[in-house]
């Protein structure tokens, strides 16, 4: 955890514009020196939330939340306060100061950035790689003309597409002065098997898709293989000190100001499942990469809004899924809602035509709550024509 010195500290409260930090999640007008508007921590009809740029502090009168900008940032994006002030730091372009670490953990703050770097890079280049290779045209084919993606949701995303050859990032990343220890860590490269002390690109003639965090710094990569005989057809960066996968949600670097100004998120559960609902305006979609939600990435979403929409695939994986949020979620502030949507869909491929838009925006609009989704699955699956069936139905939803 970075240690900044008072003086950065200081710099970074006297130049962030608080008016401008909370509008993003909530609308402000000005009443005299201060400037009122709804509470962007619980729930009012009449606005007692109250924000002071001479003193830039805010304070609301109803549940007395209040503090600076740094205090409202770590409150309403779920961020340590060293990482809201980093964060403030870099929206409003002030150079930071550290204070002196102790020697393992200033050496564990530059070996993080050292592969945040290189993860970085490797994005560039798969990125690049992806529109300028003619090596990578069926990979764009499949994009475009296969799941309807456009250019320029797919740049906005960073898509790209590693090259077929064994050694593309280990060449690149030595030559660019980073270690094979490095390159191993970061999850780019990975031993072989058959030749002990040689090393390869753990990502090979697949499709890109960077996974980021909320501060939009690559720590991994999902990679889908092209054609059928591809496995695994999805492969991950390998858990490690930068990436884990229980902790991350795709997309939320883009998606975690609309979810904080509409107030809700939309999870889904593919990487295209979030390009294709951004593509289409829905802007607060992320994606939990794969079918199971953790508390910590329910955890990281309450930070930005107060309710979650599962819109995860209509199959039974789907609907178990979104079956065990409802145990993962336990009793907190987050209402969980369903999308539903008929058998066997899945956002990306419901979003190919317009019919198949505007039902899903019909189904994310009309979400019923988890908990009625959950009693009308086991009443659906039920025996309800005899007692004993009815009796296990009830004991199921109660």
């Amino acid at each position: 955890m970075s240690l900044f010195t008072p003086e950065t500290i200081e710099r970074v409260r006297e130049a962030s514009d608080i008016v401008e930090v909370v509008s993003q999640h909530t609308d402000l007008r000005r009443q005299g020196e201060r400037f009122v508007g709804l509470c962007p921590f619980h729930d009012e009809r009449t606005p007692s939330f109250s924000v002071k740029p001479a003193q830039g502090f805010y304070y609301c009168f109803g549940c007395e939340a209040g503090g600076d900008t740094i205090r409202f940032v770590q409150e309403k994006e779920g961020l340590s306060f060293p990482d809201a002030v980093e964060a403030l730091a870099e929206r409003y372009g002030i150079e930071v100061e550290i204070e002196k670490e102790d020697p393992k953990a200033e050496e564990a703050r530059r070996r993080r950035g050292r592969l945040g770097e290189a993860l970085d890079r490797v994005a560039a280049f798969y990125e690049s790689y992806l529109w300028e290779s003619p090596k990578a045209a069926k990979a764009r084919t499949y994009l475009i003309e296969e799941r309807g993606l456009g250019e320029e949701v797919l740049r906005a995303f960073g898509v790209g597409f590693a090259p077929s050859a064994w050694d593309s990032v280990l060449t690149r990343g030595q030559r660019a002065g980073y270690s094979v220890p490095e390159l191993l860590a970061a999850g780019l490269i990975q031993r072989s098997q058959s030749k002990p002390g040689q090393h390869y690109d753990r990502f090979r003639a697949r499709i890109t898709f960077p996974v980021r965090n909320h501060r939009g710094r690559v720590v991994g990569f999902g990679a889908r293989g092209m054609g059928a005989d591809a496995k695994p057809k999805y492969l991950n960066s390998p858990e490690n000190e930068m990436y884990r996968k229980s902790r991350t949600l795709y997309g939320i670097d883009r998606a975690r100001a609309p979810i904080a100004r509409g107030g809700r998120a939309v999870v889904v559960e593919g990487y295209t499942d979030v390009l294709a609902l951004h593509q289409a305006g829905i802007e607060e979609a992320v994606a939990v990469m794969g079918t199971a939600i953790t508390p910590d990435q329910l955890k990281m979403l309450a930070g930005y809004g107060e309710e979650v929409v599962l819109a995860l695939d209509a199959d039974r994986a789907g609907r178990e899924a979104m079956l065990r949020a409802q145990r993962v979620a336990g009793s907190g502030r987050l209402r969980l809602l369903v999308a539903a949507m008929a058998d066997g869909e899945d956002p990306a491929e419901t979003m190919r035509n317009e019919a198949g838009a505007n039902r899903l925006r019909e189904a994310l609009v009309g979400a019923v709550d988890l908990a009625v989704f959950h009693a009308r699955a086991i009443l659906g699956d039920a025996d309800l024509s005899t007692p004993g069936g009815r009796d296990r139905a009830l004991d199921e939803v109660v």
